[in-house]
Protein backbone atom coordinates (compact mmCIF):
# COMPACT_ATOMS: atom_id res chain seq x y z
CA UNK A 1 0.00 0.00 0.00
CA UNK A 2 2.93 2.51 0.10
CA UNK A 3 2.78 3.00 -3.51
CA UNK A 4 -0.75 4.71 -2.88
CA UNK A 5 0.34 6.40 0.35
CA UNK A 6 2.94 8.73 -2.32
CA UNK A 7 -0.61 10.28 -3.45
CA UNK A 8 -0.66 11.70 -0.88
CA UNK A 9 2.61 13.17 -0.38
CA UNK A 10 3.25 14.36 -4.19
CA UNK A 11 0.10 16.35 -3.46
CA UNK A 12 2.44 18.92 -1.69
CA UNK A 13 5.03 18.83 -4.15
CA UNK A 14 4.43 21.76 -6.79
CA UNK A 15 2.12 23.37 -4.34
CA UNK A 16 1.29 26.33 -6.44
CA UNK A 17 0.78 24.46 -9.37
CA UNK A 18 -1.81 21.97 -7.93
CA UNK A 19 -3.01 24.68 -5.99
CA UNK A 20 -4.03 26.53 -8.74
CA UNK A 21 -5.11 23.54 -10.47
CA UNK A 22 -7.26 23.00 -7.60
CA UNK A 23 -8.86 26.60 -7.76
CA UNK A 24 -9.87 26.34 -11.04
CA UNK A 25 -11.79 22.85 -10.27
CA UNK A 26 -12.83 25.45 -7.35
CA UNK A 27 -14.67 28.33 -9.46
CA UNK A 28 -15.81 25.80 -11.84
CA UNK A 29 -17.86 23.71 -9.15
CA UNK A 30 -18.87 27.10 -7.46
CA UNK A 31 -20.42 28.04 -10.62
CA UNK A 32 -22.17 24.65 -11.14
CA UNK A 33 -23.73 24.77 -8.32
CA UNK A 34 -25.36 27.99 -7.66
CA UNK A 35 -26.99 27.86 -11.42
CA UNK A 36 -27.83 24.54 -10.31
CA UNK A 37 -29.68 24.95 -6.89
CA UNK A 38 -30.93 28.63 -8.35
CA UNK A 39 -32.44 26.71 -11.34
CA UNK A 40 -30.83 28.41 -14.10
CA UNK A 41 -28.19 26.02 -14.78
CA UNK A 42 -28.37 22.34 -16.03
CA UNK A 43 -32.46 22.33 -15.07
CA UNK A 44 -33.04 24.61 -17.93
CA UNK A 45 -31.42 21.55 -20.51
CA UNK A 46 -33.41 19.07 -18.53
CA UNK A 47 -36.73 20.71 -18.44
CA UNK A 48 -36.07 21.01 -21.92
CA UNK A 49 -35.19 17.22 -22.69
CA UNK A 50 -38.72 16.05 -20.84
CA UNK A 51 -36.52 14.39 -17.95
CA UNK A 52 -37.22 16.37 -15.32
CA UNK A 53 -39.90 18.39 -14.02
CA UNK A 54 -39.94 21.70 -12.04
CA UNK A 55 -42.92 23.09 -10.38
CA UNK A 56 -43.87 26.95 -11.13
CA UNK A 57 -41.58 28.04 -8.08
CA UNK A 58 -38.75 26.63 -10.00
CA UNK A 59 -39.11 28.07 -13.18
CA UNK A 60 -36.16 31.00 -12.15
CA UNK A 61 -36.70 32.98 -15.79
CA UNK A 62 -40.87 33.31 -14.86
CA UNK A 63 -40.08 34.20 -11.32
CA UNK A 64 -37.49 36.93 -12.81
CA UNK A 65 -39.67 38.39 -15.00
CA UNK A 66 -42.59 38.99 -12.48
CA UNK A 67 -40.40 40.17 -9.97
CA UNK A 68 -39.56 42.89 -12.31
CA UNK A 69 -42.80 43.56 -13.95
CA UNK A 70 -44.00 44.11 -9.93
CA UNK A 71 -41.13 46.54 -9.81
CA UNK A 72 -41.64 48.26 -12.93
CA UNK A 73 -45.92 48.58 -11.71
CA UNK A 74 -45.15 49.53 -8.29
CA UNK A 75 -43.07 52.21 -9.68
CA UNK A 76 -44.69 53.70 -12.74
CA UNK A 77 -48.40 52.62 -11.75
CA UNK A 78 -49.04 50.74 -14.52
CA UNK A 79 -49.72 46.74 -15.74
CA UNK A 80 -47.76 45.76 -18.03
CA UNK A 81 -48.71 42.27 -17.01
CA UNK A 82 -49.27 41.27 -20.66
CA UNK A 83 -47.42 43.67 -22.42
CA UNK A 84 -45.39 42.69 -25.48
CA UNK A 85 -42.91 44.12 -23.82
CA UNK A 86 -42.55 41.48 -21.19
CA UNK A 87 -43.11 38.63 -23.54
CA UNK A 88 -40.03 40.05 -25.30
CA UNK A 89 -38.14 40.41 -21.79
CA UNK A 90 -39.10 36.49 -20.59
CA UNK A 91 -37.61 35.47 -24.26
CA UNK A 92 -34.63 37.79 -23.59
CA UNK A 93 -34.28 36.24 -20.22
CA UNK A 94 -34.73 32.48 -21.44
CA UNK A 95 -31.69 32.94 -24.23
CA UNK A 96 -29.63 34.28 -21.61
CA UNK A 97 -30.61 31.52 -19.44
CA UNK A 98 -28.83 29.76 -22.23
CA UNK A 99 -26.11 31.47 -22.57
CA UNK A 100 -25.27 31.64 -18.54
CA UNK A 101 -25.59 27.70 -18.61
CA UNK A 102 -23.07 27.33 -21.90
CA UNK A 103 -20.57 29.73 -19.95
CA UNK A 104 -20.77 28.03 -16.97
CA UNK A 105 -20.07 24.58 -18.32
CA UNK A 106 -17.44 25.61 -20.07
CA UNK A 107 -15.49 27.14 -16.86
CA UNK A 108 -16.39 23.69 -15.09
CA UNK A 109 -14.72 21.99 -17.76
CA UNK A 110 -11.68 24.07 -18.38
CA UNK A 111 -11.29 23.48 -14.24
CA UNK A 112 -11.54 19.83 -14.80
CA UNK A 113 -9.31 19.47 -18.28
CA UNK A 114 -6.89 21.43 -16.67
CA UNK A 115 -6.16 18.25 -14.69
CA UNK A 116 -4.26 16.82 -17.89
CA UNK A 117 -2.11 19.62 -17.99
CA UNK A 118 -1.43 19.85 -14.28
CA UNK A 119 -0.70 16.48 -14.20
CA UNK A 120 0.90 16.04 -17.04
CA UNK A 121 3.64 18.77 -16.07
CA UNK A 122 3.94 16.70 -12.61
CA UNK A 123 5.12 13.39 -14.17
CA UNK A 124 7.45 15.12 -16.22
CA UNK A 125 9.25 16.26 -13.35
CA UNK A 126 9.20 12.87 -11.66
CA UNK A 127 10.17 10.83 -14.71
CA UNK A 128 12.90 8.82 -12.87
CA UNK A 129 11.04 8.50 -10.07
CA UNK A 130 8.80 6.63 -12.07
CA UNK A 131 11.94 4.55 -13.02
CA UNK A 132 13.36 4.32 -9.45
CA UNK A 133 9.46 2.84 -8.64
CA UNK A 134 9.74 0.19 -11.58
CA UNK A 135 12.73 -0.77 -10.68
CA UNK A 136 11.62 -1.53 -6.46
CA UNK A 137 9.03 -4.14 -8.55
CA UNK A 138 5.98 -1.57 -8.61
CA UNK A 139 3.86 -2.68 -11.30
CA UNK A 140 2.33 -0.41 -13.89
CA UNK A 141 -0.87 -0.90 -12.64
CA UNK A 142 -0.57 0.27 -9.21
CA UNK A 143 1.41 3.13 -10.60
CA UNK A 144 -1.55 3.96 -12.72
CA UNK A 145 -3.70 3.35 -9.57
CA UNK A 146 -1.77 6.10 -7.40
CA UNK A 147 -1.20 8.44 -10.24
CA UNK A 148 -5.04 8.25 -10.62
CA UNK A 149 -5.72 8.55 -7.42
CA UNK A 150 -3.36 11.80 -7.19
CA UNK A 151 -5.56 13.38 -9.92
CA UNK A 152 -8.60 12.31 -8.01
CA UNK A 153 -7.62 13.95 -4.53
CA UNK A 154 -6.73 17.21 -6.17
CA UNK A 155 -10.69 17.09 -7.82
CA UNK A 156 -11.86 15.94 -4.71
CA UNK A 157 -10.18 19.30 -2.96
CA UNK A 158 -11.16 21.32 -5.63
CA UNK A 159 -15.00 20.26 -5.53
CA UNK A 160 -15.35 20.53 -1.42
CA UNK A 161 -14.13 23.86 -1.57
CA UNK A 162 -16.67 24.47 -4.31
CA UNK A 163 -19.53 23.10 -2.77
CA UNK A 164 -18.22 24.72 0.84
CA UNK A 165 -17.92 28.27 -1.11
CA UNK A 166 -20.99 27.69 -3.15
CA UNK A 167 -23.33 26.80 -0.06
CA UNK A 168 -21.71 29.58 2.12
CA UNK A 169 -23.04 32.19 -0.95
CA UNK A 170 -25.97 30.42 -1.26
CA UNK A 171 -27.02 30.56 2.12
CA UNK A 172 -26.36 34.28 2.15
CA UNK A 173 -28.83 35.25 -0.67
CA UNK A 174 -31.44 32.76 0.80
CA UNK A 175 -31.11 34.59 3.79
CA UNK A 176 -31.32 37.71 1.71
CA UNK A 177 -34.74 36.54 -0.04
CA UNK A 178 -35.77 34.04 2.48
CA UNK A 179 -35.73 31.32 0.84
CA UNK A 180 -35.12 27.73 2.47
CA UNK A 181 -31.95 26.84 1.94
CA UNK A 182 -32.66 23.08 1.90
CA UNK A 183 -34.94 23.85 -1.56
CA UNK A 184 -31.28 25.87 -2.76
CA UNK A 185 -28.97 23.08 -2.04
CA UNK A 186 -30.48 19.26 -2.06
CA UNK A 187 -28.10 16.92 -0.02
CA UNK A 188 -28.27 14.72 -3.36
CA UNK A 189 -27.06 17.92 -5.37
CA UNK A 190 -23.50 18.65 -3.17
CA UNK A 191 -22.65 14.70 -3.22
CA UNK A 192 -23.92 14.48 -6.74
CA UNK A 193 -20.85 17.30 -7.51
CA UNK A 194 -18.48 15.99 -5.12
CA UNK A 195 -18.72 12.50 -6.72
CA UNK A 196 -18.84 13.58 -10.85
CA UNK A 197 -15.80 16.03 -10.03
CA UNK A 198 -13.82 13.45 -8.12
CA UNK A 199 -14.39 10.70 -10.70
CA UNK A 200 -13.90 12.74 -13.92
CA UNK A 201 -10.75 13.61 -12.61
CA UNK A 202 -9.01 10.57 -11.72
CA UNK A 203 -10.11 9.19 -15.14
CA UNK A 204 -8.77 12.61 -16.92
CA UNK A 205 -5.30 12.03 -14.72
CA UNK A 206 -4.96 8.65 -16.40
CA UNK A 207 -4.09 9.94 -19.94
CA UNK A 208 -0.98 11.74 -18.66
CA UNK A 209 -0.26 8.68 -16.40
CA UNK A 210 -0.49 6.18 -19.29
CA UNK A 211 2.07 7.98 -21.11
CA UNK A 212 4.34 8.15 -17.88
CA UNK A 213 4.34 4.98 -17.27
CA UNK A 214 5.21 3.70 -20.25
CA UNK A 215 8.45 4.93 -20.67
CA UNK A 216 11.04 2.39 -20.36
CA UNK A 217 13.04 1.93 -17.15
CA UNK A 218 16.19 2.57 -18.77
CA UNK A 219 15.23 5.83 -20.43
CA UNK A 220 13.38 6.98 -17.33
CA UNK A 221 16.51 6.77 -15.50
CA UNK A 222 18.45 8.42 -18.23
CA UNK A 223 20.56 11.67 -17.26
CA UNK A 224 18.14 14.60 -19.13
Amino acid sequence: MDIYKLSLKNIRRNKMRNLFAILRITLGVVILLVLISSGLGLNTFLKQANSFTIDSNGNSSQTIVSSITDQVNSVLGTNLSKSVVVTRLRGLINNLVYIVDGIASIVFLVGILDIINTMGFNLNERKKEIGILKTLGFSRKQLLMSLSLESGLLGLLGSIGGVILGSVGLILLADIIGFPISILIPLWLIIGIITLTTILCMILGLFPAWFATDRDIAEALANE
